[in-house]
C-alpha cells in the first residue's frame, strides 16, 4: 500500500478520478484496489461505506499484545507501523477532509 495508490482508490471509489486515470488508454498505474460495495452500503442520507482491509497500529513485542495466545507475526510486523503512517499521511489527510471521508474502526459502523 502506498499514499499513491491509496489516494487513486479513494477518488475512484467516491467518485472522483484522479487526473492520471481519466485517458482512455491509460494503464492501470495502483495495485491497490477497492471492491466494488452493494447498493445496500449506500445508505439513504447519502453515506457511502467502503472497506478498507487494514491494521494499522505498532508492532507487538514478543510474548505481549495480539489477539488470543498472543502475538502473531503480524501483530509484531513493521507492516502495521507502515500501514498507520500510509493512512495518516499529510496528503491522505487533506483528501479525507476534502471528501469528507471519515476513518473508522469497523465495530463502528
Amino acid at each position: 500500500m502506498s499514499v499513491a495508490s491509496l489516494k487513486t482508490a479513494l477518488q475512484n471509489a467516491v467518485g472522483t478520478p484522479s487526473p492520471s486515470s481519466s485517458s482512455e488508454n491509460a494503464e492501470p498505474r495502483s495495485r491497490c484496489d477497492l471492491t466494488a460495495v452493494p447498493d445496500s452500503s449506500q445508505k439513504g442520507d447519502g453515506t457511502l461505506t467502503v472497506e478498507l482491509m487494514v491494521h494499522p497500529g505498532y508492532p507487538s513485542l514478543p510474548q505481549e499484545g495480539g489477539c488470543g495466545e498472543g502475538p502473531d507475526d503480524f501483530s509484531q510486523s513493521l507492516d502495521r507501523l507502515h500501514e498507520l503512517r500510509t493512512l495518516t499521511d499529510p496528503e491522505l489527510r487533506r483528501l479525507y477532509k476534502e471528501k469528507n471521508i471519515q476513518l473508522c474502526a469497523f465495530r463502528d459502523l
